[in-house]
């Protein structure tokens, strides 16, 4: 009888300590889940507000660069080098520069005033951006032509030109992306920061969703450029220095 009652208090106690189990899962799986569920609410919310972009910012421009020689670290900056961000076409269907280009071309125009160094222009956008610098009394620029992405940006800037240190001139978002292809290539870059077309404005939702997707995008493309490389990025040698020189289309209409 006495062996029974043991046997059933055991039971018991075994039954209360796994009940107590039980409850601390539930209790720790509703905290994770509210912890998880109003994490992703205020993320969303952020999108929205200039929180976002502004915490992007700051992790890309402090995400580590590839190991430098010691020339290229301690040379001064001796040219800009631009990025093209793309072309549209104008209401008689001409083409000129987009506002992300545009912006980038004025930031330079802006630094070569302050201090006068060589301008490399890179991408198809290069006969456009360098027009748009001639007209506003800016010449002897450098054009590499046949960059098709950032990571070609940087192999045919390194291959036209010998470079050590450089202005980089391209969008916050963009440019530790870009940073991190031109030291790839052996090149240093001192970022000068273009604007984006729409600014951040605690007013204006939906410019800032245009900031938070900029920024999704460049954390994106930054892990797979370390992840996955571009299969895309051409090598230097596949590309002829006449390549590099010959421009990629008209740029004779003014860009405004």
């Amino acid at each position: 009888m006495r062996s029974k009652q043991s046997f059933s208090k055991q039971l018991w106690r075994h039954y209360l300590r796994s009940a107590e189990r039980m409850l601390k899962l539930f209790r720790i799986i509703n905290i994770t889940f509210l912890v998880g569920t109003t994490f992703i609410v205020l993320t969303i919310i952020s999108l929205f507000t200039p929180i976002f972009s502004a915490v992007a910012i700051y992790v890309l421009n402090h995400l580590p660069l590839t190991r430098l020689t010691p020339t290229a670290l301690n040379a001064p900056p001796s040219a800009y080098v631009v990025l093209g961000g793309g072309l549209t076409n104008d209401n008689n269907n001409q083409i000129i520069l987009n506002r992300f280009s545009l912006n980038r071309v004025r930031t330079v125009a802006a630094a070569y005033h302050d201090e006068p160094l060589p301008i490399v222009l890179s991408g198809a956008e290069a006969p456009w951006l360098g027009q748009w610098l001639i007209e506003h009394g800016i010449n002897g620029l450098i054009s590499e032509n046949a960059s098709m992405n950032t990571c070609e940006n940087a192999r045919f800037t390194a291959k036209r030109t010998p470079l050590h240190h450089v202005y980089l001139v391209t969008d916050n978002y963009h440019m530790a992306r870009a940073r991190r292809q031109f030291a790839l290539n052996g090149i240093n870059s001192t970022p000068l920061s273009a604007p984006l077309p729409v600014k951040r404005d605690w007013m204006m939702p939906a410019q800032n969703l245009t900031h938070s997707r900029r920024a999704v995008y460049e954390i994106a493309a930054y892990v797979r450029d370390v992840l996955r490389p571009q299969v895309n990025c051409r090598r230097a040698d596949e590309i002829t220095t006449e390549q590099l020189l010959t421009p990629r289309g008209d740029a004779s209409k003014r860009a405004n």
